[in-house]
């Protein structure tokens, strides 16, 4: 079982963001848990890693990202989504849609 970062107190939402093979960088929405959002988002990372999709942001390549963010939408703390199987199951359980697609070659 791997052993992944608690998200910081003041987390209230979930969100990813992935770069495309051609360059752009594609967001996806944020997603909270209504009842607690802290305790959602903390249970859901803490799941991710017993199975291995996520790990502490290390350098190097990870197939996608997944943020912890507070009330104002800032970045608290990121894991890497460690392939594309892993994000598919993140995709669909969090419910995420693309927010917006940046970055593309000029």
């Amino acid at each position: 079982m791997s052993r992944v970062s608690r998200p910081p107190v003041g987390t209230v939402a979930l969100t990813a963001c992935r770069a495309l093979p051609d360059t752009q960088t594609r967001e996806y929405t944020a997603t909270t848990f209504p009842e607690n959002p802290y305790q959602g988002c903390e249970h859901f990372v803490r799941m991710c890693g017993a199975v291995g999709y996520v790990r502490d942001s290390e350098p190097g390549h990870s197939y996608a990202l997944l943020d912890a963010i507070d009330d104002n939408g800032d970045i608290l703390f990121t894991w890497d989504v460690v392939s594309a199987k892993a994000f598919r199951f993140i995709y669909r359980k969090l419910g995420l849609r693309v927010a917006s697609t940046d970055g593309g070659s000029p």
